[in-house]
């Protein structure tokens, strides 16, 4: 075939494509975009009606001043809402220099604590306990409304522990004021700018861990990192008076 037959023949198919696919649009469809708003307002929904589940904070750098003298590394336990929780804190005395377990357990208005004042169960005043867990599904919900600047970041898979399953969530990203934590980290300062990165179930919206990133307490270092997961929601716990 001459050149010029060649262009010619393949003018004619371009032309005879082009007007089979008659003007048409691509049935490919972009992704919708998520609403940060939309999916912080359902998980909101979602924690004020949590009945229990089992949670660690962990100090990932940095601590925790719970008493002049008494870091925190971890606290976790489990909590039956709204009035009973079991907690265990992992801290180091710095005068001397030692290692401290202190177990609380609250029911109602009674709180037992063991480690801090001897190794032996003491019932104390509530007042006293660097924890009020009772209403964590109160407390995270008004941590996820104080979020300012959210955006969606993508989403992830959340490991499940113990055998749970794993968890499709979105990832969002913002921030909010330090004073807006001071339900689950005690002594949370004013003022202070915390970034904030959030894992939210997909199919329920419930929150599955969170990650603070900066100063929340005076006392802090500046690029502070905590970590909240939380598991077994809504499955019943057993919180007992100790022995």
């Amino acid at each position: 075939m001459r050149l010029g037959q060649y262009w010619l023949t393949l003018g004619i198919v371009l032309l005879a494509l082009a007007a089979g696919c008659g003007g048409g649009k691509s049935t490919l469809t972009p992704q919708p975009t998520v609403d940060p708003q939309t999916i912080l307002r359902r998980s909101v929904a979602r924690m004020l009606a949590l009945e229990s589940a089992a949670f660690t904070l962990e100090q990932q750098k940095g601590t925790s001043t719970l008493f002049p003298g008494l870091e925190m590394r971890k606290a976790s336990g489990v909590v039956d809402i709204p009035d009973k929780f079991r907690l265990t804190v992992e801290a180091e005395s710095t005068a001397p220099h030692s290692f401290v377990e202190i177990k609380i357990v609250v029911i109602g208005e009674q709180a037992y604590m063991a480690g801090f004042i001897g190794q032996q169960w003491q019932q104390v005043p509530p007042q006293v306990l660097p924890f009020n867990l009772s209403n964590l599904g109160r407390t995270l919900a008004d941590i996820i409304e104080a979020v300012q600047s959210p955006t969606v970041v993508g989403t992830e898979t959340v490991k499940g522990e113990g055998g749970a399953p794993d968890r499709a969530a979105y990832r969002i990203k913002g921030q909010v004021k330090s004073e807006a934590l001071a339900a689950l980290v005690p002594g949370a300062g004013q003022g202070f700018d915390v970034g904030m990165e959030l894992w939210l179930d997909q199919a329920e919206g419930l929150l599955l861990q969170a990650l603070l990133n900066g100063k929340v307490l005076s006392t802090d270092v500046a690029d502070a990192v905590r970590k909240l997961n939380l598991d077994d929601m809504d499955i019943p716990v057993e919180i007992t008076p100790p022995q």
